[in-house]
């Protein structure tokens, strides 16, 4: 099994498109990456986050300092919170899939859960290609150099074996499964005890299998309400595994701040409004 053909849902932070303005997406799917994002914000405010179990590496351009970058990597929140730190210029991210850790990184995802580091301090290898990066102006051309960059280091990793192997694994039947997958068939299917699964989980991860489980059926109920404004909630519940409508729309407002009929409305509203722009590459 390899990385690309791991996730094929795009995990979204739907309030960076519904917050800034301009904002851009270029879907990847290749080598752990999803996708490709860019947006710009007029003024200073703080940003709402939702759990997308992803890692996201952050550049941020100052348009008053031509050649001026800075750079961070972020982990995943893992309940909606309110950003404090404020947004007021010129945004290019890279959004990776959930659960994937760029080996381009010397950090691990247990240490990045809701934290942020700056680029430089936690980069394995050559560090030369962030002057490119703070020189580019064009979304494409700071695609082009990030994906040269991370294609020759990821294939430059050996493949996946004992426990990565049994947590790629893993990762994979949740996320086959919309995150509608008990442990215990997760230990049926793999012949390693829920205690053991867990363990990996959580010492590779930072947080079990269980609540990456609640990460994808959110993420995936996203993609259904941003796709299909006029699905049935109590269909969307019952086919993403809820117990009930009521379960749905509570697990929904832990993560999202919101209730998914409200949100359903504010991506209405948003598609008549601005659809979100794919690149031309």
């Amino acid at each position: 099994m390899t990385e690309e053909t791991f996730f094929a849902l795009r995990p979204t932070q739907p309030f960076f498109i519904f917050d800034t303005e301009n904002y851009r997406q270029e879907i990847y799917l290749k080598n752990g990456i999803s996708h490709f994002y860019t947006f710009t914000t007029s003024t200073e405010k703080e940003h709402r986050i939702v759990p997308d179990g992803c890692i996201d590496i952050i550049f941020e351009y100052n348009p008053l300092r031509p050649g001026h970058m800075h750079s961070y990597v972020a982990g995943t929140p893992l309940e909606y919170h309110i950003d404090s730190r404020l947004f007021h210029n010129e945004i290019f991210g890279v959004r990776f899939m959930p659960g994937n850790h760029p080996k381009m990184l010397n950090i691990t995802m247990k240490e990045l859960i809701e934290h942020r580091y700056n680029t430089e301090d936690i980069l394995n290898g050559d560090k030369s290609w962030l002057a490119l990066m703070a020189g580019a102006t064009e979304f494409e051309q700071r695609i082009k150099i990030f994906t040269e960059y991370h294609s020759k280091f990821e294939n430059t990793q050996p493949k996946a074996y004992g426990r990565q192997e049994l947590l790629s694994a893993v990762k994979q039947m949740i996320y086959n499964a919309n995150g509608n997958i008990k442990i215990q068939e997760l230990q049926e299917k793999t012949g390693y005890t829920e205690r053991y699964i867990n363990k990996v989980f959580i010492d590779e991860m930072g947080f079990s299998p269980k609540i990456f489980c609640k990460i994808i059926q959110f993420q995936k109920t996203l993609e259904i309400l941003n796709n299909d404004c006029n699905e049935n909630m109590s269909e969307t519940a019952m086919n993403l595994g809820y117990y009930d409508q009521s379960q749905f729309i509570r697990d929904f407002k832990k993560y999202c701040g919101t209730t998914p009929f409200k949100y359903k409305k504010m991506q209405e509203e948003l598609n008549s409004r601005t659809p979100i722009v794919p690149a031309d590459l």
